[in-house]
Formats: C-alpha cells, structure tokens, sequence
C-alpha cells in the first residue's frame, strides 16, 4: 500500500463494506490492525477477524480523506463503525421546529420533528456554514417560545442581537413569521447544495432595486450575492453530498482538474490585464468605514488563488487619524498592515488593491514607499462610481471590460472589504452608543456596565425595568439615576 492519505474499506467474505477509515498514511495505518491479537482491543479483534478483503482510494490531502471517509460511512453504515467509534460524534446542523425556527450546531440526533443536515466531518466546515447565515440573514438565537399568545402578550423584549442588526427582532412582532419563513426556505436550499437558485434569486433582486432606484437596497443584495459567491467557490472546492467509490473518483478526475484551470486562468489574465511581472495569486484589498467621522475603522481582506482566505482578514481601529480623513487613515492602516507583515517574516501580496480613488492610493503608496517596499509589490485603486482601475503613475484610468473575470474578481474583492469594515463599523459604533449612554451616569465605570449588560442585555430594557429589578443589580442610588434616563 502507498505512504499517502486516503480511505480504506474492509470487506467480510460475502463482499459487504465491514469498516471504512482514513488515514493520513494509509500503509502505516493500515499494517496497524494486522497485528498478534494480544496487541488489539477486544472490538478490534472481533473486527479483523472478519476481515476478507481491503479497497482503499488514494486522495490528495488529509481534508478530502475525511469528507470521502465521512461521506462513505454515511452511505454504506458499516457494522463495525458504529462499534468502534469514540466519544466524539460528528456535528450537524439543525433547523429547529418551533416558531421562528433557530438555526443551530448540534452533535445529537433527535427526532423531535427538527430537520438535521449533515453531519460534517469538520466542524469547521459547519461553523463556516453557521457565520455565512449569521451574514446572510437576521435569524434568532433565542431559546423563548415564540408563539403568537406570547408575542402578543408581550413577554419577551428584543436582546442585544437586534440592536446589533443580527436579529429582526420577531420576539416583538418586528419581523412577520412569512418573512422569516422565506429565510428559512433559502437556509434550507442552502444546506442542501442548491446554492445556485439562491444567488439566482438574490441577483434578481439585485437588479429588481437597481432599476427602481433603491440603490441602498441594490447594494445590500450585492453584498449578499459576494458572500454567496464565494461560498459556492468554497463548496465547489471541498464538494458535498454523499458519494461513493467510483462517484467520488470522477469528481477528483474531472472537477478539481477544471477548478485549477479556470482560476489558473483567472489569475492570468488579471496579470495580463493590469500589466504585472508576475501572477497575482495573493491580492489583499483596505476598505475605510466611517460615518461623519464617528469610529472609524479599516478592514484589510485576503484572497489567495482567487478565493477568500477568511483566516488572515483584519479589521483596524484608526489610531493616529482624528475626523474622517480616509486619505490619512489608508496609509495609517497600510503602514500597519505591511510593516507587521515585514516584523514577523510573512510573504507580502503580489497585488494590493485600494477601495477608492487617486487620493486613497496616492496615501496608500506613500506608506509603501515609506515602509521601502513600493517596488515588491503591485497597488491599485478601484474607484466605485465607474469601477475604474487607478494605476500609480498613468494620468487615465484603466476601464476593463464589465464581463471580464479581472474586473469581476477585484470587485469582488473589493466588495467583501466593504462588507467585512461594514459590519465591525456597526459593532463599534453600537458598544460606543451604549458605554456613552451608560457612562453618562454618575458612578457607573467599566465593572458596573458590564454587570448591567450581563443582567438586562440592553440599555432599552433597563430603561423598561422597574425600580426593584434596578435595585436588586445595583443598588436604590444608582437604580433611581438609571430610572431617570429619557
């Protein structure tokens, strides 16, 4: 057998699959079960004795080990899987049945009439799918009963997730069973691999806000798309589904092959297209968010082999810049970006683009030449109005072809900065919001916020609590000063 990773199978005499593993070197892991007998467990042995045959598939890396080796287990429930597995129970993904369905991680099975996908061989892979949906829609994360008597009576009060716009707040009647519902629909096509309707869906409401002039509306969906996008990219890469043998040598033979070709294609005519020596297989791209000049912060995104690589993404709260200036905020978060880079011996991108215009990068470039690497690197900056390239040095700007895969990928790099700056802006401004509010209060410091939070979840509900649930938290001195604010 090969020193390389894959799956293998063990056949009693009849010819049914017994036991199936993976390894990460199969003749090492393998030669372990054909051992003297005083070496094995009990279950073990019971296993290798009925042991008649051994398949085993070659693949590339430990990661589609794992899925094909949870895939197969899956499909063919081996006998001796079940008696042999440890503690450690594979995750699934849950959509609750009840009111406003909570969408959920679990590691157990119930059949309480609650719909259940997977499970996953990772759980990161899961955990992925949960923070796409936790960005994609306003779901609940509440364990009230939501019935319609409930609701209507007024017993539960929004948490701080619907003051973060994580939640549409359906506790209060904010958001209508139908519209969540229709959510739910997408989550499940979703999960289900039918990720193409749903982006077919969002771009035509893409499209649908653009022509009535919701311009707001129309980026939002835009935003959507992106995020869909690249998870379609991410899923086409690891692939999903149950498949056996044979299925699954078709898809390492025929997809994987195709996948390489179409971004090695990718990545060279954005080379060609905006003239670099050399192929652009690491692009980061900054985004500036801020909002009349209140907190403002930088996200830097990184794709690499274009496609998002979420583990190296940085947000960065301004430092040294006062008011909104984007130009001096670029080269601030720039400069920090790259000199860190350089301290900790990390590989520099070949392309960075800006979000912005002449004067973003003109700053962005400034913090290059500072730093002593403006001729390592490649910058650009993608101006939103037009979606025209801005090269250092060349008075016109580069207008590419609106159906090019060069100008698609930057905008979608570009695109997935904004998103990513966006959503730390409003976490920020809304801590800054209530700690301002709080603060405000004679004798309320950091401990006794925080106590409060704990306690209430928001200001709005400490503002609706009584003088008694106040009290019993903090005291009659400081509940009665809560109590006064308007």
């Amino acid at each position: 057998m090969p020193h390389d990773p894959g799956v293998y199978r063990y056949l009693d005499s009849s010819g049914t699959v017994i036991y199936v593993g993976k390894a990460k070197d199969l003749k090492r892991r393998v030669s372990q079960y054909f051992r003297p007998p005083e070496q094995l467990d009990r279950k073990t042995r019971a296993l290798v004795e009925h042991i008649a045959d051994l398949h085993y598939t070659v693949v590339e890396t430990e990661e589609d080990a794992l899925l094909l080796e949870n895939n197969l287990i899956k499909q063919l429930q081996p006998h001796y899987n079940i008696l042999l597995k440890d503690d450690k129970t594979y995750p699934w993904i849950c959509i609750r049945k009840e009111p406003f369905p909570r969408v959920m991680l679990t590691r157990r099975y119930i059949q309480d009439g609650s719909q259940y996908y997977g499970p996953y061989a990772s759980v990161q892979h899961a955990r992925r799918l949960l923070d796409l949906m936790g960005s994609l829609y306003k779901l609940r994360i509440c364990a009230h009963p939501l019935t319609p008597e409930q609701i209507a009576a007024g017993k539960v009060r929004c948490c701080l997730n619907y003051h973060l716009d994580k939640c549409a707040g359906p506790c209060e009647g904010l958001f209508s069973e139908a519209e969540y519902s229709a959510q739910i629909d997408e989550i499940r096509q979703l999960l289900s691999g039918r990720t193409r309707q749903v982006m077919g869906a969002c771009r035509e409401k893409m499209q649908t806000a653009a022509a009535e002039l919701r311009f707001e509306d129309a980026q939002e969906w835009k935003e959507r798309l992106a995020l869909l996008e690249a998870h379609h990219e991410r899923e086409k890469a690891v692939g999903h589904g149950i498949l056996d043998m044979e299925t699954y040598k078709l898809l390492k033979e025929k997809s994987l092959p195709r996948r390489i070709e179409k971004s090695e294609k990718v990545i060279a005519q954005l080379q060609k297209d905006l003239g670099m020596t050399v192929p652009p297989r690491h692009i980061e791209c900054f985004d500036n968010s801020n909002i009349q000049g209140t907190n403002p912060v930088a996200s830097c995104v990184v794709f690499k082999d274009g496609l998002p690589s979420k583990r190296d993404y940085r947000h960065f709260n301004i430092k040294t810049v006062v008011g909104a200036n984007d130009y001096a905020s670029m080269k601030e978060v720039v400069n920090r970006r790259y000199s860190r880079l350089m301290a900790e011996g990390e590989d520099l991108p070949q392309l960075i683009v800006i979000d912005g215009g002449k004067g973003q990068l003109g700053f962005a470039l400034e913090a290059l030449m500072e730093l002593g690497i403006a001729d390592q690197v490649y910058i650009v900056g993608l101006a939103k109005r037009l979606e025209e390239v801005i090269v250092p040095g060349d008075p016109l700007p580069l207008f590419l072809d609106r159906n090019s895969s060069s100008l698609r990928v930057l905008m979608q790099i570009r695109d997935e900065a904004h998103r990513f700056g966006i959503t730390h802006h409003r976490n920020r401004r809304s801590q800054t919001q209530t700690v301002s509010e709080l603060r405000s209060i004679p004798g309320i410091g950091p401990k006794t916020e925080e106590k409060l939070l704990k306690h209430f979840k928001s200001v709005k509900r400490m503002k609706e609590a009584s003088l008694e649930e106040l009290t019993a938290v903090v005291g009659p001195k400081l509940a009665a000063l809560i109590g006064s604010i308007e």
